[in-house]
């Protein structure tokens, strides 16, 4: 078999082994430099098959403006080529930018301009694989991750062709089928199904009929990992994004240094190959989980008599207690600080009250959420506590900001919707209710 059609949402990705200039889609790309030079690998072989229209036209796009940045994507005529336009990903720049960025953005970009012109169908080459001297296993692992989830959330139907060429014949189609999938899979959580009928990159579905309770346990770990991960990937884009305007204009303002971005970009790249590992369970993180221990989350200011009070039962209980209270300062990052933490704890007792809390620049999300999703991932026993409608509520105690209100709306329905939730209507209900609750998860 030369090529394996993937389905992915509404769309198909198609991986064929052969000359990217025999496809008939409406698009072809092109991994150039930005002079737009054509001068070798794909966009030579492009240039060859399409004649001398396209030189022209690249020429004098070229001509009439600045060069293009690194990870841009400039659009031509396809001259004598059945598709109607080529898209030139600039993958070597002036700019200096990681390789799995480059390939990120050339991708990312090509897409949202196939939408913005109307058209329904790309077809690819490795970008950057060529003379750019991108790794092949770079160039995979980021076009799996960029084009999937595109196509995950389009809500039109794509048809995506991605042409490989083994120019020294090592490997048979099939492992590099089996290499996108492991990428797709191991990049993003996703589920790549494969049988006689069809193949499938899909979500890992939280409500799966599991045939046992470690198997449910499983595919919500599962699940919660994508959904994490899916939230890494937009605000990395986000900040690279940020980072490639600094990068082209250096004298304009910028809301924040280039010292920043990178900074935060860091963060969020250090968080996702955290959330990576939580795929494949590990017993030296099974080793490191502190015996009898409760690792407490809620906001701060607005509960702080309702952690008082859980701390109180926990105390009580002769067991230990985890939370921001106990955190030294550290030069950790503290998203990075929290995930460990929470990792440490044998049980996650979450507090849900009427504020989101502190949000982490670097994933935009609220330190609160991010302890969640890690107890979650990592296959914590939780137990949620949420205030109770008819509770007595102090000023101070309800988000005054509304993109934040919206988000702890969205958060805590869906924590309402995954787990049964206790609700506590002052520090004493709660402080009783959760020690009747950690006897359950923590016997003696």
């Amino acid at each position: 078999m030369r090529s394996r059609t993937y389905e992915v949402g509404r769309s198909t990705i198609s991986l064929i082994f052969g000359d990217i200039t025999t496809s008939k889609a409406e698009v072809l790309v092109s991994s150039d430099d930005y002079f737009l030079s054509m001068g070798g690998g794909v966009s030579a072989s492009i240039l060859r098959a399409g004649g001398p229209r396209i030189a022209s036209d690249v020429s004098l796009v070229a001509s009439e403006g600045a060069r293009p940045r690194l990870g841009n994507v400039v659009v031509s005529t396809a001259g004598d080529l059945p598709a109607k336009y080529v898209f030139h990903a600039v993958t070597i720049g002036k700019e200096v930018l990681p390789p799995d960025a480059i390939v990120r953005h050339a991708t990312l970009a090509a897409m949202r301009l196939l939408a913005q012109l109307g058209c329904r169908s790309i077809a690819f080459p490795a970008i950057g694989a060529g003379v750019a001297g991108i790794p092949l296993e770079v160039v995979a692992s980021q076009m799996a991750v960029s084009l999937v989830g595109f196509l995950m959330d389009a809500p039109d139907a794509y048809r995506v062709e991605l042409y490989l060429m083994d120019r020294y014949g090592l490997k048979r189609p099939d492992d590099y089928f089996v290499f996108f999938e492991e990428f797709a899979a191991r990049k993003m959580g996703v589920s790549a199904q494969t049988d006689a009928a069809r193949s499938a990159l899909t979500a890992p579905m939280a409500e799966a009929h599991a045939p046992s309770a470690e198997e449910q346990e499983y595919m919500q770990r599962r699940h919660q990992v994508f959904l994490m991960l899916r939230q890494l990937d937009t605000r990395r884009n986000q900040i690279e994004a940020a980072i490639l305007r600094a990068l082209a204009e250096p004298e304009a303002p910028q809301p924040l240094t280039l010292a920043q971005l990178n900074e935060q970009l860091e963060g969020v790249n250090a968080i996702r190959r955290n959330y990576q590992v939580e795929l494949v369970p590990s017993n030296t993180a099974a080793e490191s989980v502190v015996a009898n221990s409760v690792f407490v989350s809620s906001t701060s200011e607005d509960l702080k008599p309702y952690r008082l009070a859980v701390r109180r039962v926990i105390d009580g209980m002769q067991m230990k207690f985890i939370g921001m209270e106990e955190f030294a300062p550290e030069a950790q990052a503290p998203a990075d600080l929290i995930r460990r933490k929470v990792r440490q704890s044998k049980v996650y007792l979450g507090i849900l009250g009427l504020r989101y809390g502190y949000v982490d620049p670097g994933t935009g999300l609220s330190m609160t959420e991010l302890e969640y999703h890690q107890a979650v991932a990592s296959a914590k026993p939780i137990q949620m506590f949420v205030i109770d409608k008819n509770a007595t509520i102090r000023a101070n105690m309800v988000e005054e900001d509304p993109t934040k209100y919206a988000k702890l709306l969205e958060f805590k329905s869906r924590v309402m919707k995954d787990h049964t939730c206790t609700q506590f209507t002052d520090e004493h209900d709660l402080a009783d209710k959760a020690e009747a609750a950690l006897k359950e998860a923590l016997p003696a």
